[in-house]
């Protein structure tokens, strides 16, 4: 709760920080590293757990919801036109592609899925392959967002080459440092439009939601302090002053509650970045 009051508070100072500054003052608790993260996650996709059903579970579930709506494949008080190239970032075993996907009514026509776990890239194959070439599924194997767009070895998405670009419950495993990289990917893959946006989902706290996010809150905090695998990694976190550090206009942003368990609230929230604001 004390990190939570924390937050808030230096969301209202970011005027006084300088850009480079507030890349790493917000939060400083530990994160897994890259290669802990691999291995969880890749113990994830063959045995699984509650929390990490994001798409379908008691948080997840809700949250994804908002995420569709805010997302707008049919049409969109934000956008004139929408959107159809798609970049799943961190997609885990495909499930929210596949939600979307199994829809042929959507806008969608290419969605390019990523994420550095061989396990979760393989399930998500799996799971993806009747979609045919509308899908592909890379394996990002050296965890570095930005590996994706600017590799030598390896360009999965080309620049300003994506309409939407999505993340869901991927930067609340990520380091600072990670998820900056990944907010310049989301600046360097989307095109230059002002139809061009993102949308992050994480967990977030819930202390004040009611009793059961309340307690669910503080387990989690908890266990995320003294074995945080058993939580995937992922911590409560609001993202807004990350963007709003970078000068990304934020266009929503909603808090879900869970129906079910694990009871922890979610933030949905949509945005441009600077290259995509005031465009025509």
């Amino acid at each position: 709760r004390r990190l939570e009051n924390k937050q808030r508070k230096e969301t209202t100072s970011t005027a006084h920080h300088s850009k480079k500054a507030m890349h790493f003052l917000i939060d400083k608790r530990p994160t897994l590293s890259r290669s802990e993260a691999k291995q969880v996650y890749n113990q994830f996709a063959t045995t699984s757990h509650a929390g990490g059903k994001d798409a379908t579970s008691g948080y997840g579930g809700p949250a994804i919801r908002v995420l569709l709506s805010m997302a707008s494949l049919k049409n969109s008080p934000h956008s004139s036109s929408p959107p159809k190239a798609v970049l799943d970032y961190g997609c885990g075993q495909g499930k929210l592609a596949e939600l979307v996907l199994q829809d042929e009514s959507l806008s969608v026509k290419k969605w390019v899925c990523i994420d550095q776990s061989p396990n979760m890239v393989h399930k998500a194959k799996e799971r993806l392959h009747k979609f045919g070439n509308v899908v592909e599924v890379h394996l990002l194997e050296s965890g570095e967002p930005l590996d994706a767009v600017s590799s030598d070895q390896l360009q999965i998405v080309q620049p300003q080459s994506m309409d939407l670009f999505i993340s869901t419950y991927c930067l609340d495993v990520m380091s600072e440092t990670d998820m900056h990289s990944t907010l310049t990917l989301a600046e360097r893959t989307l095109k230059p439009s002002s139809d061009s946006k993102e949308i992050f989902a994480g967990i977030t706290w819930g202390y004040r939601d009611s009793i059961q996010t309340c307690v669910m809150t503080a387990v989690w905090e908890f266990l995320y302090k003294f074995n945080r695998k058993r939580v995937g990694g992922c911590r409560p976190q609001m993202l807004e002053p990350y963007l709003k550090s970078r000068g990304w206009e934020v266009l929503e942003c909603k808090r879900t509650l869970p129906d079910s368990f694990p009871w922890m609230v979610s933030e949905v929230i949509c945005a441009r970045p600077p290259s995509c604001c005031g465009l025509n």
